[in-house]
């Protein structure tokens, strides 16, 4: 199929066990991801066994499966994928040309 187009930039929803694993663990684990420059971790929902998780990966060429398998490594799941950049550069949010 050809080269690969680069991910610069994912923002992923998802969730993580209250018990036996924290945010530090999980932006560790996806920083290991091939591609990865920076992560940033929030925990914008709490239930009495999930964390709610929304996960900013940046990078150049990140490879989105790594990303998958390292979620699930620490027990997480991807609820969706909420923006994606890719090509040479990063564009402005809300340009449209």
């Amino acid at each position: 199929m050809g080269q690969r187009t680069p991910i610069r930039r994912l923002v992923i929803d998802a969730a993580i066990p209250t018990k036996g694993i924290t945010i530090v663990d999980v932006a560790k684990e996806l920083y290991k991801a091939e591609g990865v420059k920076a992560v940033r971790v929030t925990v914008d929902d709490v239930d009495v066994e999930v964390l709610g998780l929304a996960i900013v990966v940046e990078g150049v060429d990140i490879a989105y499966e790594d990303i998958e398998e390292a979620l699930e490594r620490v027990g997480g799941v991807v609820h969706s994928i909420d923006e994606v950049v890719v090509g040479e550069y990063t564009p402005e949010a809300g340009a449209t040309t």
